[in-house]
């Protein structure tokens, strides 16, 4: 079982490898607000999640650059299932962005929770219930 985990964790650490160079917050406010009805509400709350996270001084460099790599692989059009592709082209960042969150979730603090729901509000209005995916969040995490 640990080896499993292990295993996971190699994945998920080459998937992101390098994609930190692609993030801006230009980029991500970007795809976020274009891609956000498809990715799903867990989904956009938990990159809105690791884009506050991003903000904070608290965290450590090895925390920033795997939230900076899984932020940079959900801009990248052409990752594992090219974006382009109706239905299944998205699966693939939300997998990224919920891995990546579950390794900083101990992290999160209040405030960027609130941020993150701020945020989601902002951008997205009525669409998604930022309340409800936190809550959904927490639930599966």
């Amino acid at each position: 079982m640990m080896w499993l985990k292990k295993k996971k964790k190699e994945e998920f650490e080459q998937q992101i490898e390098g994609k930190e160079q692609h993030y801006t917050d230009e980029k991500f406010t970007n795809k976020l607000t274009a891609s956000g009805s498809n990715l799903g509400q867990k989904a956009v709350y938990a990159a809105l999640l690791l884009f506050e996270a991003l903000k904070s001084s608290k965290l450590p460099t090895k925390t920033r650059l795997t939230i900076l790599g899984a932020l940079g692989y959900l801009i990248l059009p052409a990752d594992a299932v090219p974006d382009f592709l109706p239905a299944v082209g998205l699966v693939d960042d939300a997998a990224i962005i919920v891995t990546a969150l579950v390794t900083v979730y101990n992290m999160i603090d209040d405030d960027m929770r609130r941020a993150a729901r701020d945020r989601m509000k902002s951008w997205f209005g009525d669409r998604y219930d930022a309340g409800q995916a936190e809550k959904e969040l927490d639930q599966s995490l």
